[in-house]
């Protein structure tokens, strides 16, 4: 295994499904503010837009068919992580905007 799946390939697999898993768990099971999480899907976009970068040059590197489909799955994988964390942050980048607003305007003394 070692000769058909080198330790970058398994090192670009890896990066790709903890991206995942971490964004998962950011969207769907993280406790507590909805706005506390967009900094983190932000980070992991930027992260699941590396390994995509990660996996178009290893393309060239490696030439088995085996390695191929393994870097496409991967490249897949971190597509679909870096969509899906984008959708989340723009879908509630704006509900936590006016949250903020109307939290400052309340916290502003008012002028008789």
């Amino acid at each position: 295994m070692s000769e058909n799946f080198p330790p970058r390939l398994i090192t670009t697999g890896i990066l790709a499904l903890g991206t995942a898993v971490a964004s998962d768990y950011f969207m769907l099971r993280a406790q507590g503010e909805l706005c506390g999480r967009l900094a983190p899907l932000t980070v992991l976009a930027t992260l699941a837009a590396f390994v995509m970068s990660l996996c178009f040059r290893q393309m060239s590197r490696f030439k088995t068919k085996q390695q191929r489909i393994y870097l496409v799955v991967c490249l897949l994988l971190a597509g679909a992580t870096l969509f899906s964390d984008f959708r989340y942050v723009r879908r509630n980048r704006d509900l936590c905007d006016q949250l903020q607003q109307q939290l400052h305007n309340a916290t502003k003394p008012s002028n008789p």
